[in-house]
């Protein structure tokens, strides 16, 4: 997972290479720590001497950068959430991108995020059941996701372009978004092969080709 740490253009420049705040990399060391762990252990079993130890720094150090453990699993999924939207780029439909190009790009990129963020995807995911800033958080971001693709729904079920089953379009994205959802958690929770989630993307696609009413998928 990248750090975010950057260098100043003048120091690019120079040939100088930007030194790093040793609180920098203590933070980082927390975060790189804990996504570890997670692969060893459920984020409920973790506790703070694990990730300090793993770190390689004392107790007094991770109170200065975090709170507590849920707060660096917030964080881990946050930063993963961001990378999601950037790699999507738009959750609407682009001019041209048949619906069939439209969930490879929504979904198929998706994935590319959840597999090297997998451990804190499917962390965060369980974290929901009992972490109430984490389920607010999460509940937010879908609720974004919702809309957008709900709005897009619209717009091309009154284009005459598609035919949805239903007139709810909300509801009908929002159903059709969370199995998805949970499609990839599985995936993740289980690390399936390549192979193993191809079927499920194709799987996924079809599903979500008939939900949305798309006819011709090509357009």
């Amino acid at each position: 997972m990248s750090t975010g740490i950057s260098e100043s253009a003048s120091d690019v420049q120079s040939g100088r290479r930007r030194r790093i705040p040793r609180g920098e990399i203590q933070r980082q060391a927390i975060l790189d720590a804990f996504e570890s762990l997670l692969g060893e252990m459920s984020a409920v079993e973790i506790t703070v001497k694990d990730i300090t130890d793993a770190a390689g720094i004392k107790r007094p150090n991770f109170y200065f950068y975090f709170e507590s453990k849920d707060e660096i699993l917030a964080e881990l999924v946050g930063e993963a959430w961001k990378a999601w939207d950037e790699a999507i780029g738009s959750y609407h439909r682009h001019a041209g991108e048949t619906h069939a190009d439209y969930f490879d790009r929504l979904f198929r990129v998706s994935h590319t995020v959840w597999v090297p963020r997998g451990r804190a995807l499917v962390a965060g995911f369980q974290a929901t059941a009992y972490d109430e800033k984490l389920r607010a958080r999460w509940a937010e971001l879908d609720e974004e996701l919702y809309s957008q693709l709900a709005d897009q729904m619209t717009r091309d079920a009154e284009a005459g372009l598609i035919a949805p089953p239903s007139d709810d379009h909300y509801r009908l994205v929002v159903t059709v978004t969370d199995m998805i959802t949970y499609a990839f958690y599985r995936d993740r929770r289980l690390e399936c092969t390549p192979e193993e989630s191809a079927r499920m993307l194709d799987s996924l696609k079809a599903v979500w080709l008939r939900a949305w009413g798309a006819t011709d998928p090509a357009h």
